[in-house]
């Protein structure tokens, strides 16, 4: 369609944009390209807007693209418009949340919102905290839980290598673990079963019981060095005659113990290789 294109997404996430234009910010509207008219009533009526991550939502006057103006458009836009300094071409990100509810932001208050979230969720030592985390994320990107786990597992897998650390007890020097975000993506995604056998049980908390391994045990904690193993797998890593195959971009594809083979699942081949921005006109 000539008023939109698309291009490749900064953030794990697709999303939409709608080009602002100097006319429209001195009217105080904004205008709903042809592109989007189906995600719109289609009779003149009042809808909800919430801006950025404010929940409560503000009555605007809407106008379909059937009426005599000939163009679908949100009147009352013009003291957000000043309060946000929105200027001829910027961008701003529409949701559609729910019937005749909607949420705008800036598409930079959009991006920064979300980076600021996953360097947060990525330092964070508490479940509690990386599941509030997660959920903020999924809230701001309009994405449910499961497709907001599975961008951040997209997100990281693209981070690059960093050495494996070590604590410094007194007598002796042990590995760090894994970082409770990533222990909580894992297990979320792969529902507590093993990479290698999909063998999996509950403990008498109802929580599932993994281990995680380090494929090269000097490599830090990223994605493509990490697996979610049950504890006899992970014992074979360590003590039985090991093969590995590995495909172009590092993920560890197959694996012979004592020359009997297994495929490794990976979720990042159910993930999109890229995601999408739609910047409509």
């Amino acid at each position: 369609m000539a008023d939109m294109k698309t291009i490749e997404s900064k953030l794990p996430f697709n999303y939409k944009t709608i080009k602002i234009t100097q006319s429209r910010i001195d009217k105080g509207l904004l205008a709903i390209p042809v592109s989007l008219i189906d995600y719109f009533p289609k009779h003149k009526t009042k809808i909800y807007m919430a801006y950025g991550d404010n929940s409560k939502a503000t009555a605007k006057n809407f106008t379909p693209y059937t009426s005599s103006s000939r163009e679908c458009r949100i009147g009352g836009m013009k003291r957000l418009y000043e309060r946000l300094q929105i200027k001829n071409d910027d961008e701003l990100v529409i949701q559609i949340l729910d019937k005749d509810r909607y949420r705008i932001f800036t598409e930079k208050q959009f991006e920064n919102k979300i980076i600021r979230i996953e360097e947060e969720l990525d330092k964070s030592e508490d479940e509690v905290e990386v599941g509030l985390k997660l959920e903020q994320i999924s809230t701001i990107a309009n994405f449910n839980f499961k497709q907001t786990l599975l961008s951040e597992f997209y997100r990281l897998s693209k981070k690059g290598f960093e050495k494996r650390k070590y604590n410094k007890p007194k007598l002796s020097k042990t590995k760090e673990g894994v970082p409770v975000s990533l222990r909580i993506i894992l297990s979320e995604i792969y529902n507590g079963k093993c990479q290698i056998s999909g063998f999996g049980f509950l403990m008498e908390t109802g929580n599932p019981y993994f281990e995680i391994h380090h494929i090269k045990p000097d490599l830090g904690d990223h994605l493509k060095n990490l697996l979610v193993v049950s504890p006899n797998v992970h014992a074979q890593f360590t003590y039985a005659k090991l093969e590995e195959l590995f495909d172009e971009e590092g993920w560890l594809r197959r694996v012979k113990f004592n020359n009997k083979e297994f495929v490794v699942n990976h979720i990042i081949d159910k993930i999109p290789k890229k995601f999408i921005k739609e910047i409509h006109y």
